[in-house]
């Protein structure tokens, strides 16, 4: 049996064990049971990870996903690039947060429910990797090489994104967990929950920004939304004085949903992994999830959510975001669609912000003023973007060299060409994979009010053309700055707290 098939089926068992022990309040051996189930999980990672640094090709997993030109880095990235790779890390992260958790204060009875919630959760992922999702498959021959990492993915961001998303996923889960046994450290679980969604956010805008040419830092698909609904239901949790667990809840379950769309391929998206019938089996857990929203949705009273503005308008920006995000299994739902829904609620809350920021402490003003940045700078790229197609005989631009080289995974085709704005240098890489393997490397020359965007539309070496793809992209740095703010705000807020759990 491959080894690290044989880790992942040790690691079911024995957290399967631990939910049973912490169930029948036997902690200790819950304990033991929950170690061995992390040390193991996370030895199959490491093996992961060392199948892809040695080329072992043997394995499926590595074959579809690597190749032995790529770099060490991207080797490591590739580890998480497809969904059994990813599954694994989340696994691991689940553990991980949940071994750390019972450690941190007092243990007491609480915390043993709240290990028995994870490990149960933790457990029906182990199972769906074990069956539908194994990354351990072994070919019945040794390929020669790779078919290598979808070029898209062979950023500095896909290093980072993932593991702060799902550790924001695993977060989610705990905070779910711990309101379900009632235990302490709730609000500092939020807090690192909800700065490890928006980081992860950040980075994806910003890789979207720089990777796919196309000027824009957010395209409204749907996993990207799936991920911007747990964000808002979080954001509402810390404006409540009532009823924040019912956002709490419903947080995790629309982190299940983001899972189940990226997954299921159930709506077309850029970021899915195309789909399988069994991974429609996350239904399951999101129907699970609900039970405790149900009775507390019972308990819920709408007439003190409404007296609190901002969370009911974070509960509109959801509803009109899930419902553009589940209309995409049977229609095309167009970003105008968005425009004129959810700016307009966007519009209200940054309103709100800005009449109550003066009642705030420095850390939350931070944090305010950063949703401010925000909205401003992403009204003004989605609303006053400019975008031109430009041929290099136009005025004011000159190509001066095109030029094509080769190493050993890609082609790379650059053109410099004189612009009013400068000298610009933008690229195309042509990976020697199967399938999309064109990525545009774009050149921004930023100013302060906008950022000049230039990619490669298209090309013909023989007769030495190139046409431009141009963006005038406005008040962009306001996102940037906005993000950074709300971060910091955030870190400075959470400053002091990490090692008190009931902050």
């Amino acid at each position: 049996m491959e080894p690290g098939f044989l880790l992942l089926a040790t690691s079911f068992v024995a957290t399967f064990s631990a939910f049973s022990l912490f169930l029948a309040k036997k902690e200790s051996l819950g304990e033991f049971s929950l170690y061995l189930a992390t040390s193991t999980t996370f030895a199959a990672l490491l093996l992961l990870v060392n199948y892809f640094v040695t080329d072992t090709f043997s394995i499926w997993y590595v074959y579809a996903n690597s190749n032995a030109e790529m770099p060490l880095a991207y080797k490591i990235s590739a580890v998480w690039a497809g969904k059994e790779g990813s599954l694994l890390l989340w696994v691991v992260l689940n553990l991980m947060v949940t071994s750390l958790y019972i450690n941190w204060g007092v243990k007491d009875r609480k915390k043993a429910k709240v290990a028995a919630v994870m490990t149960l959760f933790t457990s029906y992922l182990l199972l769906n990797l074990l069956i539908f999702s194994n990354p351990f498959t072994v070919l019945p021959y040794t390929p020669p090489d790779g078919a290598g990492l979808n070029p898209l993915l062979r950023t500095v961001e896909m290093i980072l994104h993932p593991p702060v998303v799902f550790l924001a996923y695993s977060l989610a889960a705990l905070l779910y967990s711990v309101i379900v046994a009632n235990s302490e450290g709730e609000r500092t679980i939020a807090r690192l929950t909800w700065l490890s969604l928006t980081l992860g956010i950040l980075i994806g805008s910003l890789w979207a920004y720089k990777t796919l040419g196309w000027g824009g830092f957010w395209g409204w698909d749907p996993v990207e939304n799936a991920s911007l609904l747990s964000w808002l239901t979080l954001t509402a949790y810390f404006h409540l004085t009532r009823g924040r667990d019912f956002f709490a809840y419903l947080t995790f379950s629309l982190v299940l949903f983001a899972t189940l769309v990226t997954r299921s391929g159930i709506i077309s998206s850029v970021h899915s992994f195309g789909g399988e019938v069994s991974d429609y089996s996350y239904v399951i857990p999101i129907l699970a999830s609900l039970a405790p929203l149900v009775v507390r949705a019972r308990q819920f009273s709408i007439s003190s959510l409404c007296n609190q503005n901002l969370p009911i308008l974070f509960l509109s920006a959801v509803i009109v975001v899930f419902l553009g995000t589940i209309a995409g299994v049977s229609v095309e739902v167009s970003r105008e669609y968005y425009f004129v829904t959810f700016l307009p609620v966007f519009a209200l809350i940054v309103l709100l912000v800005v009449l109550k920021i003066k009642k705030v402490s420095m850390p939350a003003t931070l944090l305010h003023l950063g949703v401010i940045f925000l909205f401003v700078g992403a009204t003004s790229v989605w609303l006053f973007e400019e975008s031109k197609t430009i041929t290099l005989d136009s005025e004011g631009y000159k190509l001066l060299d095109l030029s094509i080289s080769e190493d050993a995974e890609k082609y790379t085709l650059t053109a410099i060409v004189k612009t009013p704005d400068g000298v610009i240098a933008p690229k195309v890489y042509f990976y020697k994979v199967a399938g999309n393997n064109r990525v545009s490397s774009v050149e921004i020359i930023p100013t302060v009010l906008w950022d000049n965007y230039y990619s490669i539309k298209s090309f013909d070496l023989d007769n030495n053309v190139v046409t431009l793809e141009y963006y005038r992209v406005p008040l962009i740095n306001a996102v940037w700055l906005g993000s950074a703010l709300m971060l910091l705000g955030a870190l400075l807020r959470f400053s002091g707290k990490v090692f008190k759990l009931g902050g």
